[in-house]
């Protein structure tokens, strides 16, 4: 039998987003934190808020699975922000 080995998570990458209020980060990164990865082995996320800003720090075995699972979060801060926007 054999199984997949699992490959280091090298490609990195940290987004910092700035948002009006402290308070503004921290929903964003409640509201993100939740969302499961399909596949853990090849791609991590890691959430986090410091004062105004939100920190997001990606993990991923390939510059490929990298783009592709930032542009995903990129697309759901968007909807975050937009609806925030709404709301206020």
């Amino acid at each position: 039998m054999s199984s997949k080995r699992e490959m280091p998570l090298h490609h990195t990458l940290e987004l910092k987003v700035p948002f009006k209020t402290e308070q503004q980060a921290v929903i964003a990164t409640r509201v993100l934190s939740p969302d499961p990865i399909l596949k853990p082995q090849d791609f991590q996320i890691d959430y986090s808020s410091e004062k105004n800003v939100m920190l997001v720090q990606f993990r991923s075995i390939d510059d490929r699975v990298l783009r592709v699972g930032v542009s995903s979060v990129i697309d759901s801060i968007k909807t975050v922000v937009e609806a925030m926007d709404e709301l206020s």
